[in-house]
């Protein structure tokens, strides 16, 4: 009977760990995990999104490299992000590319130097639960969401990306935060 209990008990913390495991993945951006691409030498690649997935905040950037302002932001994401631990992200990046092509896209990633993940330039028209993120089109665009898609920080125009990133670092310096 003791082993029997015993293997309940560990056939019961499996099914949570798993369950709490699914949980933990961003539930609005894991339906496009095999759309995510990320650049590799002068390439764009499939991206393996696991640990992505699990962040505790996401960013979303609308942006574009024909885009100044963009151009002119991008450097402050890329440190703030470059800025964390890699094995212990407080948030993670998703651009999802206003660019004309994907070539563009690929263009606009390699020169601002990305680490993070883009969708796919082709899935980007089709994404529309990712387009109500965006509700006005300007670029570049921020909003920082959790897990479950609940949004916590959203830029109001074009031009307080900067003042939203601030916001999520102030937020991702408090030691409540998981990593």
């Amino acid at each position: 009977m003791r082993y029997l209990s015993c293997g309940l008990l560990v056939i019961g913390l499996g099914l949570w760990t798993n369950a709490r495991g699914a949980n933990d993945q961003n539930a609005v951006v894991a339906p496009h995990a095999k759309q995510l691409v990320a650049v590799r030498g002068e390439k764009l690649a499939p991206f393996d999104a696991p640990q992505f997935l699990r962040a505790p905040y996401l960013v979303l950037y609308f942006g574009a490299g024909w885009c100044p302002d963009c151009r002119k932001f991008s450097p402050s994401l890329v440190k703030a992000y470059d800025q964390q631990p890699a094995t212990s992200r407080r948030f993670e990046v998703l651009l999802i590319s206003q660019d004309r092509s994907e070539a563009e896209m690929r263009q606009f990633m390699i020169r601002e130097k990305m680490r993070w993940p883009a969708l796919a330039y082709s899935e980007v028209a089709g994404a529309k639960d990712l387009a109500r993120y965006h509700p006005n089109g300007a670029i570049p665009w921020l909003a920082v969401i959790d897990h479950r898609g609940t949004v916590l920080l959203q830029s109001e125009s074009d031009k307080d990306a900067e003042e939203v990133l601030k916001r999520l670092e102030a937020r991702t310096a408090s030691p409540d935060v998981p990593r």
